[in-house]
């Protein structure tokens, strides 16, 4: 960023950019898609990665023509990520750190494309301890890339638009953030490349969350 400014409240996505959940995510995608004897090129399905299971569900339904409801997909993709997490600590290294430490300069939280299920599934006590407020998609008629997780993060932290700061890994992310008239910063932890968070209006870019303390 040319000049650094001086914000008030942090907003992050969670998967891909705070926990290391996607490789799960997408499994479970994959091992649904499979159940259909449907085949589906890796970077295609990792483009729809970061909008909101219901809308990459739809998204899948409408190009392969499934017959399931969504609720029905959505419980089961959710059985398979469940099956694949397991027990596993999947919070980045380094991150409990850095929230710990930024949360003493700013407000923090969370807008999640997950569910509330999913979000209390994926962290523990600990984590979820550390944040102001925390918005899953349940909170929301529309997720991402619609700004209306972030602004609602926004009006329950009583932080201005313009002093909060997106902090993602997927386009999406960026889109959302533009939106709502709030910066963004592009964490090249998930599928989404450098390059790629760049040109959709990331202010800058982080190989690691632990980065933001220099920057902010």
């Amino acid at each position: 960023m040319k000049e650094k400014k001086q914000y008030k409240a942090l907003i992050f996505d969670l998967d891909g950019t705070l926990i290391d959940s996607l490789p799960y995510h997408f499994l479970a995608f994959k091992e649904l898609l499979l159940e259909r004897n449907v085949r589906i090129h890796d970077q295609v399905l990792k483009k729809l990665m970061g909008m909101p299971t219901n809308s990459i569900l739809k998204e899948l339904k409408k190009h392969y023509r499934f017959r399931d409801n969504i609720e029905d997909l959505r419980e089961e993709r959710r059985f398979h990520y469940f099956k694949f997490l397991g027990t596993k600590n999947v919070v980045f290294p380094g991150v409990m750190k850095t929230l710990k430490e930024l949360r003493l300069n700013y407000k923090i939280a969370i807008a999640t494309g997950s569910s509330y299920v999913m979000y209390t599934h994926s962290t523990n006590k600990d984590f979820q301890s550390l944040f102001d407020f925390v918005s899953t998609i349940n909170d929301v008629k529309q997720g991402k890339p619609n700004p209306d997780q972030f602004l609602l993060a926004s009006r329950k932290l009583r932080v201005k638009p313009k002093d909060c700061v997106i902090i993602g890994d997927s386009t999406y992310d960026a889109e959302a953030a533009k939106k709502a008239g709030m910066d963004f910063i592009g964490a090249t932890t998930g599928y989404n490349k450098n390059h790629t968070l760049l040109l959709h209006g990331a202010l800058k870019t982080v190989h690691s969350i632990s980065e933001l303390k220099k920057i902010l």
